[in-house]
């Protein structure tokens, strides 16, 4: 678990570390850096993961140019903090600049929902600790359903967005809704090229009006049936203690490149 006493520690630990200059990219990303085992770095491999999960957990996603990471900005507003490992245990380098340095557009998604929930503190270790049994079967309900191509996907509760890991779901049709931005963090961290979030708890007024092809709510918040039908022009699927149901949707959608389906 990851609280806001391991964001302490990392703000109060950052400046009293000695902070290496990056030659290689004086020119071109002026930026610093400190590395497990080198110029007398004080932190141990168990920290530099702590800290990784911090950043992953407290930062907001940001663009290098075409590359999309979760940066965490100092309370001060003028540093900012980054790592590039994929798999956040293996963590052994940390990088800083100040938050001046943009490089590109600033068009990644936004997670920012503005409060704070139980399930940021699980968040780095969701996909670790989660039962693959039920993700599955949704899988094999999906290719089922939709054997042509990717269905436009909205899926309710979406946490770090492992119906994207199964690959039945392109990044580019998928939209998640979920009110823990580390959950939202952990999901650009894998598909920074995600068609849209929407960083809210469920609720009418904040989902896209348009009908989707597939609505999926997989052990996320309650929410009416009927709701979620008007939302599908094709199917909702949804799983509750492992137990997976699905139903038509009711929308009618005249879209051009809809995904014909049948009850």
């Amino acid at each position: 678990m990851i609280t806001h006493e391991d964001l302490d520690w990392w703000l109060e630990t950052a400046p009293a570390l000695t902070w290496t200059f990056a030659k290689t990219y004086a020119d071109t990303a002026p930026h610093e850096y400190v590395v497990a085992g080198r110029n007398g770095c004080p932190l141990s491999h168990g920290d530099f993961v702590r800290a990784a999960k911090v950043i992953a957990t407290f930062g907001r996603p940001a663009k290098f140019y075409s590359m999309t990471g979760i940066y965490l900005t100092s309370r001060d507003g003028g540093l900012k903090w980054w790592t590039m490992d994929a798999d956040l245990d293996s963590t052994d380098l940390i990088n800083q600049a100040t938050t001046d340095r943009v490089y590109g557009p600033q068009d990644a998604p936004n997670t920012r929902t503005g409060s704070t929930v139980p399930e940021d503190a699980l968040a780095t270790e969701y996909d670790r600790a989660r039962d693959r049994r039920c993700d599955e079967i949704l899988a094999e309900h999906i290719r089922r359903l939709f054997p042509e191509g990717s269905p436009r996907t909205l899926d309710i509760g979406c946490g770090t967005g492992l119906p994207l890991d199964f690959g039945v779901i392109d990044a580019g049709t998928y939209t998640g809704l979920d009110h823990s931005t580390a959950m939202l963090n952990m999901l650009v961290r894998k598909h920074p090229h995600v068609r849209a979030l929407i960083p809210a708890s469920w609720n009418e007024g904040v989902v896209i009006g348009a009908p989707f092809d597939l609505v999926l709510n997989i052990e996320g918040p309650d929410v009416d049936p009927d709701q979620m039908q008007r939302r599908s022009s094709g199917w909702v699927i949804t799983a509750r203690d492992g137990d997976v149901a699905v139903v038509p949707g009711k929308a009618r959608d005249t879209r051009s490149g809809t995904v014909s389906v049948s009850p």
